[in-house]
């Protein structure tokens, strides 16, 4: 009987979940679960298991699309619960360690807004049921996941998840309206975000005016940084950042050159500076952002680095003011914008460049169609 396409990636999901289990197991590493006090985040270091990991991922995938059929394919999932867990601060009221009933959840919930127990027990058990997002132990008893538990401790989690639904989802929502109203246009305050956000300035001129909102996306893309993928070690580990001297002090032998200069040209908060000031003891870093981004961003710099980090307000379409820095950095900053506006950013950094100046650009690149698995090929589509 030949083999089917079912067939072959249940054996497929078999035995690179085998690999990737053996590997947590020899290294005494936790395996996956929804736990509550369940890994979040995983280990693997192993540029192969990594590989079966991601091939298990697509085969199951692929067959959990198979078995569900074209017909259901074409139902996009409902993610509302997320969104009220998020809006009605849902984690944060159920006790980490312990359980606790849906009747005083709501009356926790409804402190700060009107929430009924019949709505907050459909919003969780469908979290539970399609996210993995809480348990119910036992019936009419809430406890954490781990994904929720995650929710309830950090709260870059919960900006990201905000971040997601107040703006990126609704911006999705007008996008096809955008296209009809705009007529192609790439300018930033013609879009689908700025419909569904009732504005005609661009998405950072909008932060300007409502730090509120600034503060929750600077906050999400500190969580989205760390991602699989997005991992700081990608660019600390493997750029050379060792072979930067500075260039300024070529013609003073006899005084010492000033420490090597990175701009960390919209840096946000500053993770990615705090890494590599972690990782690389000779490197002063400057973060530019616009004032809502780096607003007490300083006061999170580990004190044993904040000498080698500062911070400073600038829109990266101005001419740079830091003129001969060894590095400008532009981490995950063009892919938001169309071709003619990263022009005319980098059109922005040239008359501060001096000789030996670099221009590092770490960001996505879009892979050929079908030189990727499935699951990353959705991810970058």
């Amino acid at each position: 009987m030949p083999s089917t396409r079912i067939a072959e990636l249940a054996a497929q999901i078999q035995d690179n979940t085998a690999k990737v289990d053996h590997y947590l197991q020899s290294r005494s590493l936790p395996s996956p679960s929804f736990h509550e006090d369940g890994p979040v985040d995983f280990q693997i270091e192993d540029e192969e298991i990594q590989k079966a990991r991601e091939t298990a991922l697509d085969s199951s995938l692929e067959l959990h699309q198979l078995l569900l059929g074209p017909a259901m394919c074409l139902r996009p999932l409902n993610g509302v619960s997320l969104q009220a867990i998020y809006k009605y601060s849902i984690a944060s009221h159920v006790p980490i360690h312990g359980t606790i009933t849906f009747a005083s959840l709501a009356h926790k919930c409804s402190t700060t807004t009107s929430l009924s127990e019949t709505d907050l027990r459909r919003i969780v058990r469908f979290a539970i049921a399609h996210h993995r997002v809480f348990t119910e132990p036992r019936t009419g008893h809430v406890a954490h996941s781990a994904a929720s538990r995650k929710l309830a401790s950090d709260a870059n989690a919960r900006a990201g998840l905000g971040y997601m639904f107040d703006e990126v989802w609704q911006a999705f929502a007008h996008t096809v309206a955008a296209r009809e109203a705009f007529r192609g246009s790439d300018e930033p305050n013609r879009s689908g975000w700025s419909l569904s956000q009732r504005t005609d300035r661009p998405v950072w001129e909008h932060y300007a005016a409502h730090p509120a909102m600034a503060a929750r996306f600077a906050a999400s893309m500190s969580a989205f940084s760390n991602g699989l993928g997005l991992d700081p070690a990608f660019l600390t580990n493997n750029y050379p950042w060792s072979s930067i001297h500075n260039t300024n002090d070529t013609t003073n032998t006899t005084t010492p050159p000033h420490p090597p200069t990175v701009v960390d040209v919209g840096g946000s908060r500053g993770n990615i500076s705090i890494a590599l000031a972690s990782s690389h003891p000779t490197l002063h870093l400057i973060v530019q952002d616009l004032p809502p981004m780096i607003a007490g961003a300083a006061a999170s710099v580990p004190l044993h680095l904040a000498s080698r980090i500062s911070f400073a307000a600038h829109d990266f379409f101005d001419p740079q003011p830091v003129v001969a820095a060894d590095v400008y950095l532009f981490r995950n900053i063009f892919h938001n914008w169309s071709d003619g506006h990263v022009v005319r950013i980098l059109r922005a950094t040239v008359p501060a460049l001096r000789r030996g100046s670099r221009v590092v650009v770490n960001d996505y690149l879009l892979p050929e169609r079908g030189s990727v698995g499935p699951g990353r090929e959705r991810e970058v589509r």
